[in-house]
């Protein structure tokens, strides 16, 4: 599950970022090895990423099965994400046993992934917690028939709010898993607030997608976007019974993704 830095309104994937680090220093300490003494290192760390990417991914939707039961096909879906690290490394160290053997070209490789891995875990330790602050329920939004829906109405409960609009294709593709979701009986409330949009272009939307409006709000003004920061779409704030929000995530969410962020806004103490 990807966590996020808040510079401002821009937002960094503290979890990618780290990963594509801990590449290079792993590429680069092999290409070392490959150069002073070991040149059959380099010539497989390539194919140990290429292992080792698979492996997390695999990892991942095994432990998350159930979030993927539903729909298997989302489990190729990695631009949205999740990928477990251990699983990862485990399988770039079995490729590298299986390409370099018992040599010492293997212990080279083995040394190389393990600082790696090392500085992945380090880093992950000292970023500090991110803190997004509390909800702004003060915002009144309307429902796609023009009612008033106030914010308030979600107090001391958890719920979910996707930041969307018509014309952003990843909010396309998210809406009906969001939607489905959404209209699960004893479900965690989710907000599905289009940003920016004209009532009747909404209700056109969803009438052709086939989406209800029950769980759909209008925020006119993008007042959500300005309170959050957030510049671009989708994004999907978790929020505690106290009002906090425990995660803020941009880009498309994953089945998982949604389910991990609902458990820790129902954990949140």
């Amino acid at each position: 599950m990807d966590s996020a830095i808040a510079i401002g309104p821009l937002m960094l994937a503290v979890d990618r970022g780290l990963a594509v680090l801990c590449i290079v220093v792993f590429l680069g300490l092999t290409t070392l090895a490959g150069r002073f003494r070991f040149p059959r290192v380099s010539a497989v760390a390539t194919s140990a990423i290429v292992a080792g990417l698979v492996t997390a991914r695999i990892g991942y939707v095994a432990a998350h099965w159930s979030s993927y039961a539903d729909a298997p096909l989302s489990i190729f879906a990695v631009w949205q994400g999740g990928f477990s690290s251990v699983a990862g490394l485990l399988g770039a160290a079995a490729l590298l046993a299986i390409r370099l053997g018992r040599t010492r070209a293997l212990a080279a490789g083995w040394g190389a992934l393990a600082v790696a891995g090392g500085l992945w875990f380090a880093l992950q330790a000292l970023i500090p917690p991110v803190t997004y602050g509390p909800f702004p329920y003060h915002l009144n939004l309307t429902t796609p028939s023009g009612a008033r829906l106030p914010l308030d109405r979600f107090r001391g409960r958890p719920f979910v709010v996707n930041l969307w609009a018509t014309w952003c294709g990843p909010c396309r593709r998210e809406l009906p898993m969001l939607d489905a979701v959404a209209s699960r009986t004893g479900e965690v409330p989710i907000l599905l607030a289009d940003q920016g949009e004209a009532p009747a272009v909404v209700s056109g939307f969803l009438n052709r997608e086939g989406i209800g409006a029950g769980h759909v709000a209008l925020d006119p003004d993008r007042g959500l976007s300005q309170a959050l920061k957030v510049a671009g779409y989708p994004a999907t704030a978790f929020v505690a019974a106290d009002g906090t929000i425990v995660q803020l995530q941009l880009g498309e969410l994953s089945r998982a993704a949604l389910a991990d962020g609902i458990d820790l806004a129902r954990k949140h103490r």
